[in-house]
């Protein structure tokens, strides 16, 4: 099992990617650091209980049997050789493990625990090492050019305290039992740092899908990317985080706002392990990826099924007479509506805005199939927002406030005279059973938020506040 959440989380140090104002904050609380770490005791039992530690064959005055033989009795028989074989960490006591942030620099994990080994001397038999054990460690994390974190151990030192050595019951001379001492000492002071070091290493691997490419859907997809240095206080660490949206693997370039986006202190749910805030250029970001990707484009032939019965030229004409003139009988409708410009997102109390124009145009199907532009309007909405979380994945649903506003932009049945507000009622219709309808349906596949495999958010709350929002959770570990 390896650290991946832990070590999402462990952004001490990111250097500035490029200075765009930053479209998100995660917001790490200490429970939510503690809380990683003791899901992966396991992890590093296993690490620890892998250490190798080589045999040995030490010369010395205090032999095994000097001075008399084992018991001070007898001459020596193998003179002045100690040879400790098959030294084995037999059992490791599952870890402990503390975190604290450390405002200004980082994140430092200690994790303490307890050794049982088993060794071999030649001419006595097996014996018995018991050790505790304690690792600080102090985490820093590097980036590659794309702004991918890389995690390194920046400081590690061990202290190993209370080393018990017994032999079944038989008393060992203590010049044997100080050599047996300093060697554990000696070799697992250095590796369990190493072991350790190896653990965080190993994840970099993993470590790219916080802020990998995350499809949205067959054509649009996002990534987040690290462009600042964290901020850490004694409570909780700051992440920054930017996304990048692609349409067709090719990057879409998104104008963003002057001013960073911090979130404040006392943003969102104070008991909630993790806080994540949304900048309202977030939102316009994510709105704009899904304009450029046509997802908000449509077209509406007669055989759509919710409005139907309203593309024909003789509804059109119970509105406009100067079509029911032009076609002395009914004849189907075709609609393309098009977003050509980027919506305008607000951000209110309660409220998340969003402004589109889209044009519409119509053409009538003749009976050889042929198609004829009928007319084209310029249509204003002002729609709200409705913002859920699950699975991980923020998404968003629509709905009309207000009426359209409506502009004819051009006739094929001459000029006239009419007020598009004649049109009102008929358009509202066939965007609320058919544009408004497939807009929701491209919003409901949502965008992802800042994960890692097996850890799933819990008891998800997001509020709109003025400017910006922010979704509160709880995170769940799930091997």
């Amino acid at each position: 099992m390896k650290l991946l959440f832990l070590a999402g989380l462990l952004i001490v140090w990111i250097p500035p990617l490029r200075s765009t104002p930053c479209k998100t904050v995660v917001r790490v609380k200490q429970e939510a650091m503690q809380y990683a770490c003791q899901t992966q005791r396991r992890s590093l039992q296993n690490a620890f209980g892998l250490i190798p530690i080589p045999s040995v064959i030490e010369k010395k005055q205090v032999g095994l049997f000097a001075n008399g033989g084992l018991f001070g009795m007898g001459k020596s028989i193998i003179g002045n050789v100690l040879n400790l074989a098959g030294i084995k960490i037999h059992n490791v006591q599952l870890p402990e493990i503390d975190v604290r942030f450390m405002p200004n620099v980082g994140v430092q994990v200690s994790v303490d625990t307890n050794l049982h080994i088993t060794a071999n001397i030649v001419l006595v038999g097996d014996i018995s090492i018991k050790a505790g054990a304690g690792v600080t460690a102090d985490l820093r994390v590097s980036r590659t050019p794309r702004g991918f974190p890389v995690i390194e151990v920046s400081a590690c030192k061990s202290l190993l305290g209370g080393i018990q050595v017994t032999a079944g019951g038989i008393g060992l001379l203590p010049g044997i039992v100080d050599v047996i001492k300093g060697h554990i000492q000696a070799i697992l002071s250095d590796r369990l740092c190493v072991s350790v070091s190896n653990v965080f290493l190993g994840l970099n691997a993993d470590l790219g899908l916080l802020v990998g490419a995350k499809p949205i859907g067959s054509d649009l997809g996002m990534q987040y990317i690290m462009p600042a240095p964290p901020v850490v206080n004694q409570d909780y660490m700051d992440m920054d985080m930017n996304v990048e949206y692609t349409v067709h693997e090719k990057v879409v370039d998104l104008p963003t706002g002057s001013q960073d986006f911090t979130l404040p202190p006392d943003a969102g749910n104070q008991n909630s392990m993790v806080n994540m805030g949304f900048s309202q250029d977030f939102f316009f970001s994510m709105f704009a990826a899904f304009q450029t990707s046509e997802g908000f484009n449509m077209g509406i032939s007669s055989s759509y099924a919710s409005v139907s019965s309203y593309l024909t030229t003789s509804v059109l004409g119970s509105h406009i007479p100067e079509i029911s003139w032009k076609y002395q009988q009914s004849r189907p409708v075709k609609m393309n509506i098009v977003l050509s410009q980027t919506p305008i997102v607000t951000l209110r109390s309660n409220q998340l805005l969003v402004q589109i124009s889209p044009y519409v145009e119509m053409f009538v199907v003749t009976a050889d199939s042929r198609v004829q532009h009928l007319m084209t309007v310029n249509v204003g909405a002002n729609l709200l927002a409705k913002l859920d979380v699950k699975g991980g994945k923020l998404r968003a649903s629509i709905s009309l406030q207000g009426d359209l506003n409506l502009v004819m932009a051009s006739t094929s049945f001459g000029k006239t005279k009419c007020n598009p507000s004649v049109l009102a009622g008929y358009m509202r219709t066939v965007f609320e059973k058919a544009y408004f309808v497939q807009i929701n349906q491209a919003l409901s596949v949502g965008v992802s938020l800042p994960s890692l495999p097996n850890v799933h958010l819990m008891h998800e709350v997001i509020e709109v506040k003025e400017d910006y929002a922010v979704m509160s959770c709880d995170l769940q570990y799930v091997k």
